[in-house]
């Protein structure tokens, strides 16, 4: 085993206990990113999205939960299993789902409209 194998073997079970505890960390984003993030949707998304934004709930939880739903309803993987968002790399379009601390899916969504790609 090289060298950098062995550290990403080390450090992959730290990262993933570490990407376990952002699901809190989506709650506490910043306005000015959450403003950012709301600019990026489309009007019809981003009035949706703030319509939801209430009582404590911020545009990072309420686009994971958007998420979730769309997922669900296009058929999971592992049907059953409760699911929570762990990341949300919006930039990216990609968001990080897991049933337990053992099984994780990334899936990849439409920036502008919030649509699960396949």
């Amino acid at each position: 085993m090289t060298f950098t194998r062995a550290v990403l073997a080390c450090a992959a079970p730290i990262a993933l206990s570490l990407a376990a505890l952002s699901a809190p960390a989506l709650a506490q984003t910043s306005p000015a990113f959450e403003r950012a993030i709301l600019n990026e949707l489309d009007p019809a998304t981003r009035a949706d999205v703030q319509k939801r934004v209430t009582k404590g709930n911020s545009v990072s939880g309420v686009i994971g939960t958007i998420l979730l739903n769309r997922y669900q309803a296009a058929g999971p993987k592992n049907a059953g299993a409760a699911l929570t968002v762990v990341a949300l790399d919006f930039a990216r379009g990609r968001a990080v789902l897991g049933s337990n601390m053992k099984t994780y899916e990334i899936i990849k969504f439409d920036t502008k409209t919030l649509k699960i790609i396949k």
